[in-house]
């Protein structure tokens, strides 16, 4: 049983990555067969991923077919946004009263690295680094609970943003590598009002460049 839960978890979080980076495409059908034949295992722990991915509202299952990527909706972007706005201000807020050189150094090293990335104009390689920033932040305020939402909201937007922005990325303008540089600026400065605005802002960039671009 419990190698079974092990592999469940296994095939839980390869199929979930994919989908997440985008290896299948929206409404494409994902079948038992393929996955155990893909990963060399029994149907039991294949299964229960696809019905955890289900309950996620990742998939949704279409009998005698298989099992389909659920495409997400402008609603959903909508309340995950504003999710992440509620928890990772919250965090912040949290984070200003232990504030100190130490954190604002591990913020400017996480944006050095991020650098390159940001102006290579790879739709993935940006999200990871975006979400490696933010959970970072996040983390400071020392509340495990929060930080795993924030990364499974994180994880979400990043899927929404495979699914609106798959074609259009490349000819984008992203800011976001000089707003984490703003917002370090700010938080430096111990400027929390100035570091909330900064912070709402980013967040609300997946859903108005949505808007922007599908109006």
């Amino acid at each position: 049983m419990a190698e079974t839960i092990k592999l469940k978890d296994q095939i839980y979080e390869k199929v979930l990555n994919e989908i997440t980076e985008g290896y299948y495409q929206q409404n494409e059908i994902i079948t038992e067969r393929e996955l155990i034949e893909k990963y060399g295992v029994s149907k039991s722990p294949v299964r229960e991923a696809l019905i955890e991915l289900c309950n996620e509202k990742v998939l949704e299952s279409r009998p005698r077919m298989g099992y389909q990527i659920r495409p997400i909706s402008m609603k959903e972007i909508s309340d995950i946004v504003e999710l992440r706005v509620i928890l990772e201000l919250a965090a912040l807020r949290k984070t200003f009263t232990i504030l100190d050189e130490h954190h604002i150094r591990l913020l400017k090293e996480n944006i050095s690295e991020a650098n390159e990335i940001h102006e290579g104009k790879n739709m993935m390689k940006h999200w990871k680094s975006n979400i490696s920033f933010h959970l970072l932040l996040c983390s400071f305020c020392g509340n495990t609970q929060i930080t795993t939402e924030v990364e499974r909201a994180l994880k979400f937007s990043y899927r929404g943003a495979i699914q609106y922005f798959s074609v259009s990325w490349n000819r984008r303008h992203d800011t976001k590598a000089q707003r984490h540089k703003k917002l370090i600026e700010a938080m430096s400065e111990r400027n929390l009002e100035l570091s909330l605005d900064i912070l709402k802002e980013d967040i609300e960039d997946l859903k108005r460049e949505i808007i922007e671009e599908f109006r």
